[in-house]
C-alpha cells in the first residue's frame, strides 16, 4: 500500500538506503507496518530495491516469529508472511 503523502515519500527517498547506504539506486519508502492508519514518518524506511525485498520477504516474517515465540502480543498481521507473495489459484 503506497503512502498517500507524496511530499513525504519524496523526502524519504532522497536519503540513502537506511540499511546498506546505497545512494545510486531508486529508493522506496517502505512501510514497517502495512496498515492504512500507519502512514506516518515513524512507519517508513528509505530502502533500495534489494533491501526493500529482503525486508518484506524475510525480515518482517522472521521478526514476527521471534517476537511471537518470545511472548509478544498484538503483533501486526502484515508481518506474518511476505506481503509480496501472491496466492496461487
Amino acid at each position: 500500500m503506497p503512502f498517500k503523502n507524496r511530499r513525504f515519500v519524496k523526502r524519504m527517498t532522497v536519503k540513502p538506503c537506511e540499511w546498506c547506504g546505497w545512494q545510486s539506486a531508486h529508493r522506496d519508502a517502505a512501510h514497517i507496518i502495512d496498515e492504512e492508519k500507519s502512514s506516518k514518518e515513524w512507519n517508513a524506511l528509505s530502502l533500495c530495491p534489494n533491501c526493500s525485498r529482503v525486508f518484506d520477504d524475510k525480515i518482517r516474517p522472521k521478526l514476527y516469529q521471534a517476537l511471537k515465540a518470545f511472548g509478544a502480543k498484538n503483533l501486526p498481521n502484515s508481518w506474518k508472511k511476505s506481503n509480496k507473495i501472491s496466492k496461487r489459484k
